[in-house]
């Protein structure tokens, strides 16, 4: 039987990143991360459901009605589950809640409903949440809250489902860097096809580290 990997994420779970002479992020990175991870792990089918924009909360006021809290429902099954994001939501201020939270009325509430329904879906598999990357941005968005207040509520409320977490601020670039980014991360935000590849090393070793 082929074995289903499973990546959800944003633009960056797809691949896409700002190419030399792009003025957006329009060039998208082949192998992305998740294709590495394919053939690292040994799966023979991948379904990436990275998508640009994506929040896990439909209060961001980019492509609310594709957020994952609105759309997991719609994922296929699979052998193993990796799902990156949240730097959207730090990015659009969606508003952070509470840990009590456990529907899409704050960022903790959606990263539950999300949680909570891919995991009902897919019983008994390795599920890993990858905390958001660096980037290069204000040490607080419109809100007032860090990045690593959203990466808090990820690992609380993944700790509450027995996820694995794992901490994307080791993949090992350094954003605020300028030869840093040149060479991984030209717009700060979305590695590279070079960054990618760093990340599904990355990525790899971490996974093997917790599966055994």
């Amino acid at each position: 039987m082929v074995k289903k990997l499973i990546c959800i994420g944003d633009s960056i779970t797809k691949g896409t990143y700002t190419a030399l002479g792009d003025s957006a992020p329009m060039s998208v990175a082949h192998p992305n991360f998740a294709e590495i991870l394919q053939k690292k792990l040994g799966f023979g089918q991948l379904v990436n459901y990275g998508s640009n924009g994506i929040s896990y909360s439909s209060l961001s006021p980019v492509l609310p009605e594709s957020s994952l809290a609105k759309r997991c429902n719609d994922f296929e099954c699979g052998d193993f589950i990796l799902l990156a994001a949240g730097t959207n939501d730090y990015g659009t201020d969606v508003p952070l809640g509470n840990f009590s939270d456990t529907e899409d009325v704050s960022f903790y509430g959606a990263a539950d409903k999300v949680f909570r329904c891919l995991k009902s879906k897919n019983p008994g598999i390795p599920f890993f949440v990858v905390l958001p990357i660096p980037r290069l941005s204000p040490a607080e968005n419109g809100r007032g809250y860090t990045l690593d207040d959203y990466r808090d509520a990820l690992s609380k409320k993944a700790m509450r489902y027995s996820l694995h977490v794992i901490d994307g601020r080791g993949i090992g670039i350094d954003a605020a860097d300028p030869q840093q980014r040149a060479l991984y991360m030209p717009d700060g935000t979305h590695p590279n096809e070079a960054g990618h590849k760093l990340y599904a090393d990355f990525l790899f070793a971490e996974i093997l580290k917790k599966l055994h």
